[in-house]
């Protein structure tokens, strides 16, 4: 009786680990392709952004509401280390460089050292503004996966934020969505 109830507890055991690991296979597939992690419930969304201070790439500490100077503002939150970052980070120069005249963006680069960071813009040469956003402004906006994107008005509301791999379909289909 008591090899029984071992047995049994071992198949249970086995079961429940197969169906673990199968739940966090079908989840990483599904985190592979662009357009998988749209937050419509982001603690972030339809609040103000705050007067928070970035540092530009050059030292000079700015306003984020000095920054906001278009209709909708596209804020990319990157780091070198990110292999979404590295992927998505062509889309958005391609999409810098074509994007409506109502429509900005900006870089914010977090968690990286200079080096790192410098080498990456000199990979892929962004046309925009890049800024540093301290870990402590990440944590007040409550974002803890990169990249994120946020989707501003000129008065500094969040209309969208988007976690996750972006492509320049998806950044067309959200800017359409918001305006």
């Amino acid at each position: 009786m008591k090899r029984l109830i071992t047995i049994l507890l071992a198949a249970i055991f086995v079961a429940l680990a197969s169906y673990s690991i199968y739940t966090v296979i079908q989840f990483n597939k599904s985190n592979e392709e662009p357009g998988n992690i749209v937050t419509h419930n982001h603690p972030l969304n339809d609040r103000q952004i705050g007067d928070v201070a970035v540092t530009s790439l050059h030292g000079q500490k700015k306003e984020i509401a000095s920054i906001l100077k278009h209709d909708i503002t596209i804020i990319n939150i990157w780091a070198s280390w990110c292999e979404p970052c590295k992927k998505e980070m062509p889309e958005l120069v391609t999409y810098g460089k074509e994007k409506p005249n109502h429509v900005g963006l900006i870089g914010f680069n977090v968690q990286d050292n200079p080096e790192k960071r410098d080498a990456f813009i000199d990979k892929y040469k962004p046309t925009y503004p890049m800024y540093t956003l301290d870990e402590a402004t990440m944590k007040r906006y409550k974002i803890y996966n990169i990249p994120t994107t946020l989707f501003v008005d000129k008065q500094g509301k969040v209309l969208k934020t988007y976690v996750g791999e972006l492509d320049q379909q998806k950044l067309e289909e959200i800017i359409r969505q918001i305006q």
